[in-house]
């Protein structure tokens, strides 16, 4: 992970120093899922001023992690032309995911039956597809113990996501649709950004 040593808050990220102390105060993000969900739809942002401290790949997406404690973590991810999130689910936690620029297109998935994943890294499972969905700017997707699983593609040539899991998503499974099979992933990081968010 790339430590930023950009400065502390600028005037770009006061919107995310804002929503994460408006995060904070809600409590328990889980119980009040759809105030979160205004939280985080209301969030404009300057980009090019934040587009330093934020990771980058040639393919496929970046992770940086702008606040974590034990209720929550907030990332901006970066997706390069194409980019995308194969079928995985959150490991029980909840997500909001809104894009900040561009687009991208999100397949829901339904799991019919499914192994107990208690200390495994890998079992069986069989989805069934749901939907397709495109977001822009502004679309908040939420993602819960329920309503978990889904790939999210890139549908422009740069795009750029505000992510708030609730707790912090350590792990995740990753689905296999053709073998009816799944392995744990573990999620890291690229970069750490909290100054963003005045952390």
């Amino acid at each position: 992970m790339q430590p930023s040593t950009a400065p502390l808050v600028t005037a770009a990220s006061q919107p995310l120093a804002r929503l994460v102390r408006d995060l904070c105060a809600v409590g328990d993000l889980r119980r009040h899922a759809s105030r979160v969900g205004a939280l985080i739809q209301r969030v404009t942002l300057r980009i090019e001023p934040l587009l330093p401290a934020l990771a980058f790949r040639r393919d496929g997406y970046a992770r940086t992690r702008v606040w974590r404690d034990d209720g929550f973590e907030l990332l901006l991810l970066t997706w390069a032309a194409g980019a995308a999130a194969p079928v995985h689910d959150h490991d029980g936690q909840d997500c909001w995911f809104v894009p900040l620029t561009g687009a991208f297109d999100l397949d829901d998935y339904a799991l019919l039956d499914d192994e107990p994943a208690v200390a495994t890294q890998a079992g069986r499972a069989r989805l069934t597809f749901l939907r397709s969905r495109r977001h822009g700017p502004g679309d908040v997707d939420r993602r819960d113990a329920y309503d978990s699983v889904h790939a999210v593609r890139a549908a422009t040539p740069q795009a750029i996501s505000l992510h708030v899991y609730a707790r912090p998503i350590e792990r995740c499974r990753v689905f296999d649709l053709e073998r009816g099979s799944w392995q744990r992933r573990r999620i890291r990081c690229d970069a750490e950004a909290l100054f963003i968010a005045g952390g």
